[in-house]
């Protein structure tokens, strides 16, 4: 079983680079919550390496380029699945919103359930996934989220509940497994989460990652691995070092051997060749 690497933001509350301190004290929350969703990880059988820097920044994100190198190493040797970084928010508005930077299906796909996981359970505004050029997730080597749970200073704060963010954040990282008792059927099922191609009834089998691209009805779809259909994001074949879109349909983006296919993505326009490859 892979393990998570759970790592909480700033430094410790009083120090340079703590967190903001408002009705909530983002430093002390952080510490809370990824003491406690690293608990409850460990419960359910995952490897957890709990990551925080505590001491004062003597330049600017000191903390941040420490941690990434913590994680860099830890990776060396061990299976890591994913980091996923804790903040509070701040700046007056409200509900989750999780971090990432773009260019891994991995973490997009997580970073979906986790935003789903917190709005819902805290009834707040899901504010979304949304791609950002931030140290901790350019500069680690394995996919990593950065999870804004609420904001410290606005009436989020009355919602702020220890044990509910955590379980909610553990929900959205394992707690969504393809495999249930629920009814299943031949072909193409879904749940709250996503997607899943059911291959065989009784057995319950069905594509993961492990099975590669799918051609399913002309159309070709990529499986992450726990078996949900990527959706929404980018996918980097490293067999032929080419990189794809997955629509919100879960289908490759492709266009045609006379024209490609142009698609805005993230108020950017990119374009694809017949075979689904994003023409650089």
């Amino acid at each position: 079983m892979s393990d998570f690497i759970i790592a909480v933001g700033h430094t410790a509350s009083g120090n340079a680079g703590c967190g903001v301190v408002d009705r909530l004290d983002e430093s002390k929350c952080t510490r809370q919550i990824g003491t406690l969703v690293a608990e409850y990880l460990q419960q359910k059988g995952y490897g957890v390496n709990l990551l925080r820097i505590d001491k004062s920044n003597s330049y600017n994100c000191e903390d941040c380029y420490e941690r990434a190198n913590q994680a860099n190493e830890i990776a060396k040797t061990k299976d890591i699945k994913l980091y996923v970084e804790i903040h509070i928010n701040a700046g007056g508005g409200s509900g989750p919103e999780v971090l990432v930077f773009g260019k891994s299906e991995v973490a997009n796909q997580y970073a979906t359930k986790v935003c789903n996981e917190l709005s819902s359970t805290l009834n707040l505004p899901n504010r979304g996934v949304k791609i950002r050029d931030l140290i901790v997730l350019n500069k680690t080597v394995m996919p990593a989220i950065l999870v804004e749970c609420l904001f410290a200073d606005s009436d989020d704060a009355d919602k702020y509940d220890l044990e509910i963010i955590a379980k909610a954040i553990v929900n959205g990282l394992v707690e969504d497994e393809v495999s249930g008792n629920g009814e299943w059927k031949f072909g193409w099922n879904s749940n709250d989460v996503g997607w899943w191609y059911c291959t065989d009834i009784e057995n319950k089998y069905y594509y993961t990652s492990q099975n590669g691209w799918q051609e399913i009805k002309g159309e070709w779809y990529i499986f992450d691995d726990r078996g949900y259909a990527l959706q929404n994001c980018w996918y980097q074949d490293k067999n032929n070092n080419a990189w794809y879109y997955l629509d919100e349909n879960c289908k490759m983006v492709r266009g045609s051997k006379e024209n490609p296919l142009w698609k805005w993505i993230d108020n950017k326009c990119y374009a694809f060749d017949e075979h689904g490859r994003w023409i650089k």
